[in-house]
């Protein structure tokens, strides 16, 4: 493992907004199980790192920005390199790479190798593209415009009745007066 080097001096940026860049970072990693606080650890300095870096040429966004900017850009190069010939656009790649790294057991089998794609090992390579060539159909993006519901004929035999009953106002008043009557009938009979 790795040592942890701590030395962090960032150019730009108040302590405050440096802090708030490590929580949300470590919120960020948390979100992926990552329970190991040492490789947690390691994780965050190296994104605050790129992300001072950064910071230091456009000093215009806050350093959470660029923090969460650049742990997605490292888990973007970490994906690319486990599923680099599957043809995955980049949000198709970050969900892919989050289902297969949960679906896998990465977190409590691989914890250690989250976004080291220098030492990433055969075997959790192989398992997070297993789980994902076997969880289903591809991912798509669909819409959600509402659309008119089709009830088959069901809706045609309805949309007859009424244009005929529509044309014909004895034959309408007559069903209805059958409807009220049955009803009263019915009403008759549980009272009495």
């Amino acid at each position: 493992m790795e040592a942890v080097n701590i030395q962090f001096a960032p150019e730009t940026g108040t302590e405050e907004q440096w802090n708030e860049a490590y929580a949300r970072l470590a919120d960020y990693f948390r979100s992926y199980q990552l329970h190991n606080r040492i490789r947690r650890t390691q994780l965050i300095l190296e994104t605050l790192r790129r992300a001072a870096t950064a910071h230091q040429k456009d000093p215009s966004r806050t350093p959470t920005t660029h923090s969460i900017e650049q742990a997605r850009l490292m888990l973007r190069e970490w994906l690319a390199a486990i599923y680099s010939d599957m043809n995955l656009n980049e949000s198709q790649l970050e969900a892919t790479g989050r289902l297969g790294f949960h679906l896998s057991g990465g977190p409590a089998r691989w914890p250690n190798f989250f976004l080291d794609k220098d030492n990433l090992p055969d075997a959790m390579r192989e398992a997070m593209r297993a789980a994902v060539r076997t969880s289903g159909p591809g991912m798509s993006v669909s819409k959600m415009t509402p659309r008119n519901m089709d009830l088959g004929i069901v809706s045609d035999v309805a949309e007859d009745t009424f244009d005929r009953l529509g044309r014909h106002p004895i034959l309408r008043y007559s069903i209805l007066l059958g409807i009220v009557g049955g009803v009263l009938g019915y009403l008759y009979h549980l009272l009495a």
